[in-house]
């Protein structure tokens, strides 16, 4: 068996590893990326609308927090949706998702209307042609390289949630793997199951399911 000389071995070590880590970040990238993608069917479908009774509910409660703010929001009850006995809405609910698309808002109407560059983007279009050739899914096409950002009404915030928390719910998924399993490998394939979850692509879906599985 034939040694390598330290002076050799060592740096050939950290590539290897450097290569690895690479090949661990694309895929953890790619698996958020995908919780993101798979959930805005309806929107591609339908546009951002709220449909089912639940989400509706939701966001009828975001739209009267956002017009009344906070304090009105948790003494708000209302005789519309639960006719005719009513219900107090704000202390009888899970909050958090109004709490939430309201204060996206609120940041979002003080940022300007604008596109941002997404210098990143241009080199990986080769490779994302390549993925989309070989049958990888979820990969949009072309990939763009701006982002809109500006301010969003609270119906289409309401009808982002769910991507955008399903995309960071799997990386905390793949957290708590690794919290709990001490393997980087599973830490990274754990986003992957939840990505693929049936229940967790149909609930929290765009305009179909903005409801609590959403956080």
């Amino acid at each position: 068996m034939v040694l390598l000389p330290s002076a050799v071995a060592f740096p050939l070590r950290q590539l290897v590893k450097l290569g690895l880590i690479l090949v661990q970040a694309t895929f953890l990238l790619y698996f958020a990326y995908a919780a993101y993608d798979i959930r805005l069917h309806a929107i591609r479908t339908f546009g951002h609308i709220i449909h089912e009774f639940d989400p509706w509910f939701n966001y009828r409660a975001a739209e009267y927090l956002a017009q009344h703010g906070l304090s009105k929001f948790f003494k708000w009850y209302d005789y519309m949706s639960w006719y005719p006995i009513g219900r107090p809405i704000g202390t009888t609910i899970y909050p958090g998702m109004q709490m939430w698309a309201v204060g996206i808002w609120e940041v979002l109407k003080h940022v300007p209307e604008r596109k941002v560059p997404l210098p990143f983007i241009p080199p990986l279009r080769p490779v994302a042609s390549w993925a989309r050739r070989n049958g990888w899914p979820f990969i949009s096409s072309p990939l763009k390289s701006t982002m809109a950002v500006g301010p969003m009404s609270v119906n289409d915030i309401c009808c982002m949630i769910p991507p955008w928390f399903g995309s960071v719910a799997s990386i905390f998924t793949g957290l708590l793997t690794y919290e709990i399993s001490r393997s980087v490998n599973a830490g990274i394939m754990a986003p992957y199951a939840a990505t693929n979850e049936l229940d967790l692509c149909s609930r929290p879906e765009t305009g179909a399911q903005y409801t609590d599985i959403c956080l």
